[in-house]
């Protein structure tokens, strides 16, 4: 058992060193992607109406909290 081990272990050996042996085999790989989309929550446009739309509702709810709510009794 342990002999077979053993050559087993050198031949794996030799597999690996003859492969990282060999010359590269000159195969390109050049990856191209034509989709340039993305989500709509990611795109800065949405998020800088995103924000002017909450400064605004930030600003119509002080301007509704400031409005005299005091009663004038004649």
């Amino acid at each position: 058992m342990r002999f077979t081990a053993n050559m087993m272990t050198m031949a794996a050996a030799v597999a690996l060193a003859t492969t990282t042996l060999q010359e590269p085999s000159g195969v390109k790989v050049d990856v191209k992607t034509t989709e340039s989309h993305s989500e709509w929550y990611t795109h800065p446009v949405w998020i800088a109406i995103g924000v002017i739309v909450f400064v605004l509702i930030i600003a119509l709810i002080a301007m509704a909290g400031r409005r005299n709510t005091t009663t004038v009794v004649k």
